[in-house]
């Protein structure tokens, strides 16, 4: 009898915490979810994965479509306390098949993550999102080109096209050289895959149709580095490489690998995996509607580096043949999107019923530690580029407890950054304008233009209806003659001060490099300092070397009576990450009783390079991309809403 009771409970206590969870789950549409399956994760590659993209193949062995919402708008997904964003690829109610794909937070090597799955709610609304899921994502469902996220060129007659949601890469006329291209403007780093919807439609008189590329390209020109999958003939039924290493001096065409053998005008799913593997070994894999094909694979080796391994943009070209023959037709797209990859890639099984004879096997989950902030505590992150916005961006912020946003802004694109404002408002997001000092000068020789964009801020402010809440200035970077730097921004300093007439106090971001006793004048001018723990030379990545590199500073700023924030470079955001959440919660419980710590600034590490400018008239590409690596470091003034509170309330 005790024994039952006991069982009653429990079963009791998992349904109501099963419940309480997915009663929270968004777009509930006021109804409840009434089934879940805990699925588990295998990670097979031997590396951690953070925010990777998951396919979940969903059939009558381990999904009973009848209890889910038509075109599963109902299904869910969470893990460690957090949904997790997804996209249905695809979902056949009536074959009882799907194909979800689903962002992941963390696996660790060789481990097992734990994730749930909801589902049953009739009155759920359809949260499927590919662009919070993957990388890069377009599904052109309004009939548009995104140019916040597509550079285009055509020659000779191209055309990029759209209907009902397609986009047509289009070669219509008789030319030499006539083509179409699409080239993302985000650069993706190696251990990326393009996936891509389309199909290859004939329209002239000679029926191979247009060629076809899809693949990587370099940033900076499309002939230094490239990986291109090129297709050709009737069925696309020529499949070949090309394949160039510009830091090796190789190219490699391989001609003729393999066969599309797809029909004209039907719909297939061509993947370019791009990959590294082993000691540093690059790979290159092609997959046609989910199965690799052997034939296509490619390896580098030590005497045969084939496979360029720099970040590099997508592209994709619909081409006519060099002989100019009426080869006309196009592309068409569906959708495209770029995830993660790994050479062995997760696994994923599902939990199944177990009799009061078989109890289930425990499964080790693998959670990411969740951050709490301190009460009054602030949790930012620094965004660069406004004009690829969406709403999921804030929603990935919001999961990750970030308060605050560091957005990159300049005197061209301070309207544009209206809706971002307005949208982060809602969530309890101020937004700060981030500056940088022009191209080429420092805090001297660029003050006039600086100087302009913060009064069109202020203008802004003064019309608009969502106002920044600050703004952030990033001054000229520490130069070898560090005393002559800080002085330049002192004065900088001072002037945008005296512009802002105390409406908004000011921070200013202290480098690594500096001492502060060089910035004790300083702090009659500021309101916020901003300590970085990073510059080009040395990353600072546990809390131990953090506090004691930091200590001296901290404690001219508690003399000072000032205020100041911390700023670490991170990989991912905490939720996507456990050391990171491990990393930033540290500094949290470190410095929880220091009068003069207010808050977390998080820097992540792919975006690091865009707070240096780029040197002007650099001799060779490679010279500029070498100049470009950050240097020792940042000088930024933060105006924020909460300490113009503050300092009117002082005032009073």
């Amino acid at each position: 009898m005790t024994r039952s009771l006991i069982k009653l409970i429990c079963m009791f206590v998992v349904l109501l915490l099963m419940t309480g969870f997915a009663s929270a789950l968004t777009g509930a549409g006021g109804g409840e979810w009434n089934y879940s399956s805990t699925l588990y994760v295998q990670e097979n590659s031997g590396k951690d994965l953070s925010g990777y993209q998951v396919n979940i193949l969903l059939d009558s062995s381990n999904f009973n479509f009848s209890e889910a919402g038509p075109q599963g708008k109902d299904i869910r997904f969470e893990s460690g306390g957090k949904q997790l964003s997804y996209w249905i690829e695809s979902w056949e109610q009536a074959a009882g098949t799907a194909s979800v794909w689903v962002k992941v937070p963390y696996v660790k090597s060789n481990g097992q993550s734990e994730i749930k799955m909801y589902y049953g709610n009739t009155l759920a609304e359809d949260m499927s999102n590919g662009a919070s899921t993957f990388e890069l994502f377009d599904d052109f469902i309004n009939s548009r080109l995104e140019y916040s996220t597509w550079e285009s060129n055509t020659n000779g007659g191209g055309q990029v096209g759209f209907s009902s949601g397609v986009c047509n890469l289009i070669v219509p006329v008789k030319h030499p050289n006539g083509f179409s291209v699409l080239k993302s403007k985000e650069d993706f780093p190696i251990n990326s895959s393009l996936v891509v919807k389309r199909k290859k439609v004939t329209t002239g008189e000679d029926t191979r149709g247009p060629i076809l590329l899809q693949g990587f390209v370099d940033p900076q020109s499309e002939t230094k580095n490239w990986i291109l999958m090129e297709t050709e003939q009737n069925s696309e039924m020529y499949t070949s490489w090309s394949i160039k290493n510009n830091k090796a001096n190789l190219k490699y065409e391989p001609w003729d690998l393999s066969d599309v053998n797809v029909q004209d005008n039907v719909w297939y799913i061509s993947e370019t995996a791009w990959y590294q593997e082993g000691d540093e070994i690059n790979k290159v894999s092609w997959f046609k509607n989910g199965v690799r094909d052997t034939k296509m694979d490619v390896v580098s080796s030590e005497e045969t580096p084939y496979v360029p391994g720099t970040n590099m943009k997508i592209f994709l070209k619909s081409n006519t043949y060099v002989e100019g023959s009426p080869n006309t037709g196009y592309m068409a797209i569906d959708y495209v999107f770029v995830r993660k990859y790994t050479s062995q890639e997760p696994t994923v099984s599902f939990s199944k019923a177990q009799t009061e004879e078989q109890p289930a096997e425990d499964v080790e989950e693998i959670k990411i530690p969740e951050l709490v902030l301190p009460e009054g505590k602030v949790l930012s992150v620094r965004y660069f580029d406004v004009e690829d916005y969406d709403d999921a961006i804030l929603s990935q912020f919001n999961n990750s407890g970030v308060n605050m946003v560091f957005l990159r802004t300049t005197e061209d694109t301070i309207w544009k950054c209206e809706r971002f404002i307005k949208t982060a408002h809602a969530n309890n997001i101020k937004v700060y304008a981030m500056l940088f000092i022009p191209e080429g000068t420092n805090a001297t020789s660029g003050k006039d233009q600086l100087m302009s964009t913060v009064s069109a801020i202020l203008d802004y402010n003064a019309k608009s209806l969502s106002d920044f809440d600050g703004i952030d200035i990033t001054l000229d970077p520490c130069t070898e003659d560090t005393e002559q730097a800080c002085q330049d921004n002192m004065l900088l300093l001072e002037e945008v001060r005296q512009k802002t007439t105390n409406q908004i106090p000011l921070a200013v971001d202290v480098p690594a490099s500096y001492d502060m006793a060089e910035l004790a004048n300083v702090s009659d001018s500021v309101d916020l300092f901003v300590l970085m723990t990073y510059d080009a030379e040395d990353q600072l990545s546990d809390i131990d070397t953090i506090a004691d590199s930091l200590a001296p500073k901290m404690g001219e700023i508690r003399v000072a009576n000032s205020k100041a924030m911390i700023d670490v470079m991170v990989p991912h955001l905490p939720s996507e990450n456990a050391t990171t959440s491990e990393l930033v919660g540290s500094v949290y419980d470190y410095y929880t009783n220091d009068p003069a710590f207010t808050g977390v600034v998080m820097t992540l590490e792919e975006d690091y390079s865009q707070m240096i400018p780029a040197p002007e008239n650099a001799s060779t590409q490679e010279e500029s991309q070498t100049k470009q690596t950050p240097g020792f470091g940042i000088v930024s003034v933060v105006l924020g809403f909460a300490l113009v509170y503050q300092m009117k309330k002082e005032k009073r």
